[in-house]
């Protein structure tokens, strides 16, 4: 393994323990956002889908066997996190409207995936402090899904402006060796 490859498996590894630093203090905060895909969206954007979604899957993994069980189920969201930003911004142009309509994407799409999942297997009710929301909603006569999907849109917009925009500041402050070592890399 040459000397790129190594330096693309330590910073995905770096991009992990990010993950879990953000679902944890999100966990442990019982904060709105979840703040869990900062280093999925980074290695995503940096090194294309694929590396984002093995970062997105690592991470629901460790996270499920260190401190959040239920994180393990919202694999998917993680995945689809990881691949939709990676095709979505292959070009690493962050202005614009097409930047703003990929993270809306971005977005719609892991808060299906995490709506379904909440609504099927836990019945709205997860670790997250959003979970506060869905009760109240379910409480005020709405169903299951349409209570889960609109609180997880909600946070999830912004939960990914908050990420997204760390990102993007991560990006702008790398040190040119480290930006040269991702081009051509996806």
């Amino acid at each position: 393994m040459d000397s790129k490859n190594n330096k693309k498996i330590i910073f995905m590894g770096l991009a992990i323990a990010i993950n879990l630093v953000g679902g944890f203090i999100a966990l442990t905060l019982k904060l709105p956002i979840y703040i869990d895909t900062i280093g999925t969206i980074l290695v995503s954007i940096l090194f294309g889908p694929i590396s984002g979604a093995m970062v997105g899957g690592l991470s629901s993994i460790f996270n499920a066997v260190t401190f959040d069980p239920i994180s393990f189920y919202f694999m998917p969201v993680q995945i689809i996190v990881g691949l939709s930003t990676g095709m979505l911004f292959k070009e690493q142009k962050f202005k614009g409207v097409k930047s703003i309509i990929s993270i809306i994407l971005v977005t719609v799409l892991g808060s299906a995936a995490a709506a379904v999942i909440a609504s099927f297997v836990f019945e709205g009710v997860t670790s997250s402090g959003s979970s506060i929301l869905v009760a109240i909603l379910k409480n005020s006569g709405m169903s299951i899904i349409t209570s889960v999907f609109s609180t997880q849109i909600f946070t999830d917009l912004l939960d990914k402006a908050v990420s997204f925009g760390v990102v993007f500041t991560i990006i702008k402050m790398l040190p040119v060796n480290i930006k040269s070592m991702v081009v051509g890399e996806k």
